[in-house]
């Protein structure tokens, strides 16, 4: 019932958002735009993104080896159905879905898996942020803030805030729990005394997984590397609205591919930050609101509302659509059912089946895909 609940809340922030955005836009300026456009974009825009896939398992397999090496062949595709749970399902259950599916398909813990996935979550949004960073200073980006801290009432410095200090504030903390970790098995041991018997030995095992999961960011060198490894997963996704703006002959309205290259960049990053809040499936609503409105409010070019409109609906249709149909046949030849991964993943998993590696053999076979 509960997750019922939260699947038609999602759809209904959806269905709330996408009415707000094409409320905000000429509907019939829109569809001549969407007609006008040069569709040959998106091929290579998916080949792209699908380069940024492959980093993304790169990223994935190193904080998964101090459990089990798994190869970038059989990682790849449980990503990719991921992201697919993710485009479908509501409150991020995907990250759900998918740790459910490494643990049975790999014999890992599912809660560290997850711990894992939460972890990329913040390697994303402090990439994301470096970029913005970057761009800062040499883009005057001030109008920018200003313009979604009127649009959204909220003063712009608050609006900053709330949108960068929790990410920074997590990673210090998973930081020092991934370092420290007798005093943090001691803090949450306190935590969950006062629990009954039955409840506070799975809380603990459940904790204990959830440690064991941060393992990767004890070591320097290796937060390095995910960093490094996040860095081209957003260029090569920037790289797809660079492409798709060529569709929509944006560039013409840049002074150069430079400019152009910059505000996608801005896009695809405050984009996918705005766009991260766990509702709506795949950001529905929310990421073609906050996309146009960067697009849009950017002083490096006055680009029209309804033009802007148009091009992030193709956007976000090509970070979705390709990642649903691939996902699903991959399912298909693996015989898994994406309702059947989301009620497993959403149900009720036991710690001490979830500490256990398990003795059969994983889903998908031995070799691959």
């Amino acid at each position: 019932m509960y997750g019922q609940r939260k699947y038609w809340f999602g759809l209904g922030l959806s269905g709330l958002l996408l009415a707000l955005f094409f409320f905000t836009l000429d509907v019939d300026r829109l569809f001549e735009a969407l007609t006008d456009a040069n569709y040959l974009y998106i091929v290579p825009a998916v080949c792209l993104y699908l380069v940024s896939l492959l980093f993304r398992t790169l990223r994935w397999q190193m904080l998964l080896r101090h459990m089990r090496h798994v190869s970038v062949a059989r990682l790849y595709p449980v990503v990719v159905v991921g992201y697919m749970a993710n485009n479908l399902l509501p409150m991020r259950l995907g990250e759900l879905v998918r740790s459910y599916y490494v643990g049975e398909r790999e014999g890992v813990s599912k809660t560290a898996a997850l711990v894992t996935i939460f972890i990329e979550r913040l390697f994303d949004a402090l990439t994301l942020l470096l970029l913005i960073a970057a761009i800062a200073l040499f883009v005057p980006l001030m109008t920018l803030a200003e313009g979604f801290g009127e649009q959204s009432s909220v003063p712009w410095p608050i609006l900053i805030a709330v949108l960068t200090l929790p990410f920074m504030g997590t990673f210090v903390l998973l930081l020092f729990l991934s370092r420290s970790p007798v005093r943090a098995q001691v803090i949450s041991n306190a935590l969950v005394r006062p629990l009954p018997d039955r409840l506070e030995t799975r809380a603990r095992l459940f904790i204990d997984m959830g440690l064991h999961g941060l393992a990767a960011l004890r070591d320097a060198r290796t937060i390095a590397l995910l960093f490094a490894l996040s860095a081209p997963i957003w260029l090569f996704e920037a790289g797809l609205f660079y492409l798709i703006a060529f569709s929509f002959h944006l560039d013409s309205v840049y002074d150069n591919l430079w400019e152009l290259a910059i505000a996608v960049v801005l896009v695809t990053a405050i984009a996918n930050i705005g766009a991260s809040i766990p509702a709506a499936p795949g950001g529905l609503g929310l990421f073609e609101l906050v996309a146009r409105e960067t697009l849009v409010l950017l002083p490096l070019a006055a680009v029209d509302r309804t033009l802007a409109g148009a091009y992030v609906t193709v956007v976000h249709a090509t970070l979705l659509l390709p990642m649903i149909v691939l996902g699903q046949v991959i399912l298909w030849a693996q015989h898994v059912s994406l309702g059947a991964l989301s009620r497993e993943g959403r149900g009720e998993m036991d710690p001490a089946e979830d500490a256990a590696v398990p003795s059969t053999t994983p889903v998908g076979g031995d070799d691959g895909p």
